[in-house]
């Protein structure tokens, strides 16, 4: 069964959201091209647009980020997503599509991919996550898992959470070629 959600943000709300951020911070006005995978400006910018890191949010980051790079387009993106979650945000960021410019849309399937278009020459591309990325996120939510159920400041929690961290790390420093699988799609 396909589930259609409507989201609740208005371009004016997305559009306010972002110049607070830009506002309180001048290290988060967003560069052209988000397509440096490592750069530490592009990941505080999305915790502050988010609200938190998490594997999800940065998955969505580094699909749009590859999708984006895939197509080589220097015009106007449309994006679909398919899951209403986490990865929206990250997509958002990543690929430069939102709500507010009517660049985004999400079908939510509870399926973690994008497609990418070219709005001028309508060639797009499929994103989705590799086995070893999905394998990561579900070790971050176990670590995290463990760790809240471990006793508060005890060597066992640290260590977990210290697991888990890197996970996370791992999401913001990994080639591409170990996060995300492009597919160009036939029109």
């Amino acid at each position: 069964m396909k589930r259609t959600r409507s989201i609740l943000i208005t371009g004016g709300m997305v559009a306010l959201l972002l110049s607070g951020l830009y506002a309180r911070d001048s290290r988060f006005v967003p560069q052209n091209s988000l397509t440096k995978t490592n750069d530490a400006e592009i990941y505080m910018f999305l915790e502050r647009f988010h609200g938190h890191t998490c594997p999800g949010s940065l998955m969505g980051l580094r699909l749009g980020m590859a999708a984006k790079d895939a197509l080589k387009a220097k015009g106007k993106l449309k994006a679909k997503c398919f899951i209403l979650a986490c990865p929206v945000d990250g997509i958002q960021v990543g690929a430069g599509t939102t709500y507010g410019n009517k660049a985004l849309e999400v079908e939510d399937r509870n399926e973690l991919r994008l497609i990418l278009t070219d709005a001028e020459s309508g060639r797009q591309v499929e994103a989705r996550l590799t086995q070893k990325a999905e394998e990561m996120g579900k070790s971050f939510r176990d670590l995290s898992g463990k760790a809240r159920s471990s006793a508060p400041g005890s060597p066992e929690r640290l260590r977990f959470e210290k697991e888990r961290d890197a996970a996370l790390d791992w999401f913001r420093t990994a080639p591409d070629s170990e996060v995300v699988t492009i597919r160009t799609l036939e029109r």
